[in-house]
C-alpha cells in the first residue's frame, strides 16, 4: 500500500455508511501541497479514471460469550468490492463503489440468533477540488443486509454524507463533516465526521486506506514503509453491523447487531503498481452482539471475549 495518499478518518459513530473524500479507496491520491504545482487532492497519479476489486477473507476464531447461556462462536467473512472513479472535469470526481459480504456465523451450546448474513451496498460521491488546498465532497449509499432465507427488501437501509478537508501543508490535512443514516427498527442516526492526515516521517504514516478490507472503514492504520513495495503497520478498526433476521429466527423478523474492534498487525506486498497482497493478524479485543423484536425491542445481548483473528486481502487496480 501506498503511504503517500494518507487520509485518516475518525467516525465519532460507529457505524458510518459513507465515511469521507477517500472511502472508497484509491490509493494513489496525492497530497494537496502548500505553494507547490502537484496534483491536488483526490486526483491519483495514474489517471483521470481510476478502478480497483478487492477480495478477501476473515476468520475470527472461536470464543466463549459472556452471557448466562454460556455459548460460543465464530465467524468467517467474506467480501468483494468494486471501485470506480471518473473525472467529470479537472476539480470534479464522480466516485462509484459497491459491496457484497457474507458473515457465516457459527454458534456452539445455545440457540442460534442468526446464521449466515448477506450484506449487498452502493454508494456514490463527488470530489470537488475548489481550489489547490481545499476539498468538498459528499455522497449517499444504499444497503441491504439479510439472514440468509429473509425478504432483502425488508433489510434496506440509505444514508449519505458531507464535508470539507483542507490541506494546510504536505504533511496535515484536516476537516469535517456530517453523516446521517437510516437505521431498522431505530431513528435515523447523525454522526460527526473527522478528517486528518498525517505523514509523519518520510517512511510513517497514519492512514485509513484499511488494508485488512474491514466492511465499515472506521479506523486508523500506523503504516511503515520498510522498502518500495513492502508496509507493514498496525490497525485498529471499529465494525458495526446491522441487519433483518429472517421469519425463523429466535427473533422472527427482528434485527442483530454486532460490534467488534479487531486488532491487528498486517504486512503488505506491491506486486507491482496494479496489485497488491496484505496479510493480517490480531484479536478481536472487544465485541457485542445483541438481537432485537419486530417492536425494536432488546431480546438478548452478549459480549465475548478477546478472540483470535486473521484474515487476507488482495487488490487489483486498472
Amino acid at each position: 500500500m501506498s503511504i503517500t495518499g494518507i487520509l485518516l478518518t475518525v467516525i465519532a459513530n460507529p457505524a458510518p455508511m459513507w465515511a469521507g473524500p477517500l472511502s472508497f479507496g484509491f490509493q494513489e491520491g496525492a497530497v494537496a501541497p502548500v505553494e507547490q504545482e502537484v496534483a491536488p487532492l483526490g486526483q491519483g497519479e495514474i489517471g483521470p479514471t481510476e478502478a480497483s476489486i478487492s477480495v478477501g477473507w476473515v476468520w475470527q476464531l472461536r470464543t466463549d460469550l459472556t452471557d448466562t447461556s454460556g455459548g460460543q462462536y465464530a465467524l468467517n467473512r467474506g467480501h468483494a468490492v468494486a471501485r470506480v472513479k471518473l473525472a467529470l472535469s479537472d476539480e470534479l470526481d464522480l466516485l462509484i463503489g459497491g459491496r457484497y459480504q457474507r458473515d457465516d456465523f457459527t454458534f456452539s451450546g445455545m440457540v442460534a440468533p442468526w446464521s449466515t448474513i448477506n450484506t449487498t451496498s452502493f454508494a456514490a460521491g463527488l470530489q470537488w477540488q475548489a481550489d489547490q488546498q481545499l476539498q468538498i465532497f459528499g455522497g449517499g449509499e444504499a444497503r441491504w443486509a439479510t439472514e440468509s432465507g429473509g425478504s432483502t427488501g425488508d433489510g434496506f437501509e440509505v444514508g449519505g454524507a458531507i464535508g470539507a478537508a483542507y490541506a494546510f501543508s504536505r504533511s496535515l490535512v484536516l476537516g469535517g463533516g456530517l453523516g446521517v443514516r437510516s437505521q431498522l427498527e431505530d431513528s435515523a442516526l447523525f454522526y460527526p465526521i473527522v478528517v486528518v492526515e498525517w505523514q509523519i516521517t518520510d517512511r510513517l504514516a497514519l492512514s485509513t486506506q484499511l488494508t485488512t478490507g474491514w466492511a465499515n472503514r472506521t479506523g486508523a492504520e500506523l503504516v511503515y514503509e520498510v522498502e518500495d513495495g513492502i508496509d507493514v503497520g498496525l490497525a485498529a478498526v471499529f465494525d458495526y453491523q446491522r441487519f433483518r433476521l429472517n421469519s425463523d429466527a429466535p427473533g422472527a423478523g427482528g434485527v442483530g447487531t454486532t460490534e467488534a474492534l479487531p486488532v491487528t498487525l498486517f504486512i503488505s506486498f506491491e506486486l507491482d503498481k496494479r496489485a497488491s497482497v496484505t496479510g493480517f493478524v490480531g484479536a478481536t479485543v472487544y465485541g457485542r452482539l445483541k438481537r432485537i423484536d419486530a417492536n425494536g425491542t432488546d431480546q438478548w445481548t452478549s459480549d465475548q471475549d478477546p478472540a483470535p483473528v486473521l484474515g487476507i486481502q488482495g487488490t487489483i487496480r486498472f
